[in-house]
């Protein structure tokens, strides 16, 4: 019981600063938007809405799944989040915003921030060939270091 009291202490405490950003964003920190956007920013999987819905549901237990969806539209429309397309359509979603490229294994699903460097000579390429550029997202997919011995063994 005490682990789990100092788990939602240690969430708490960064109450103020996720208020904070909330309100820069134009946004009043709920409940449960607290729950969602703390679930969030402590993962780096890039959960889709069911599965951020799964584990915010104990926390706030009325919470909806529509509320959920509606929550993460409204936090991706703020630019508090990012959400990544996988598979045929699939949002996923990150509270990492400075990462512009992602590695998707096509294997399990997995997905991963990619560190690129500096992106600016090709967003200015861009920019003057197509016009102005709001955000880059990258998506990278193959078959993922977590996968890579597996699919060795397949083929044998």
């Amino acid at each position: 019981m005490k682990k789990n009291k100092s788990a939602v202490a240690q969430k708490l405490a960064k109450t103020p600063e996720y208020r904070a950003l909330f309100h820069a964003a134009g946004l009043r920190l709920t409940r449960q938007r607290l729950a969602i956007y703390q679930e969030l920013a402590s993962r780096g999987d890039h959960p889709d809405v069911d599965h951020i819905y799964k584990a915010v549901r104990p926390i706030v237990p009325k919470i909806s799944l529509f509320t959920v969806y509606r929550t993460m539209n409204v936090m991706e429309a703020s630019g508090l989040i990012c959400r990544v397309t996988t598979w045929k359509s699939h949002a996923r979603y990150g509270a990492d915003l400075d990462s512009d490229a992602h590695f998707l294994c096509e294997s399990c699903g997995r997905l991963e921030n990619v560190k690129t460097g500096d992106l600016g000579p090709l967003r200015k390429a861009i920019e003057k060939s197509q016009g102005s550029v709001s955000r880059a997202d990258i998506l990278f997919r193959g078959i993922g270091k977590c996968c890579a011995k597996a699919a060795k063994k397949a083929k044998k």
